[in-house]
């Protein structure tokens, strides 16, 4: 299992609106938002490391996201706790 922090920068006035189109993806969850500069913070579930890798990519391809980066990858080894 992967497990990603991403750090994403959208326009303030479209943070809820992103915020809900992010928790669409799939292993995608929204953990924090700041409506004062527009920054979530994301953690994404992938089955292995390319989707992980693939999954701040597919982020930017979100509508009105300007920046989307992974700042804290994690991978745990089966029956290893996260």
């Amino acid at each position: 299992m992967n497990l990603s922090g991403i750090l994403v920068v959208v326009p303030p006035e479209r943070l809820a609106e992103c915020a809900a189109d992010l928790a669409t993806l799939p292993g995608v969850e929204v953990h924090h938002t700041d409506p004062a500069t527009g920054r979530l913070i994301v953690v994404q579930e992938a089955p292995e490391a390319a989707a992980e890798r693939a999954g701040p990519a597919a982020i930017k391809a979100r509508p009105h996201v300007r920046l989307a980066e992974m700042v804290n990858p994690y991978f745990a080894t089966e029956g290893e706790e996260p």
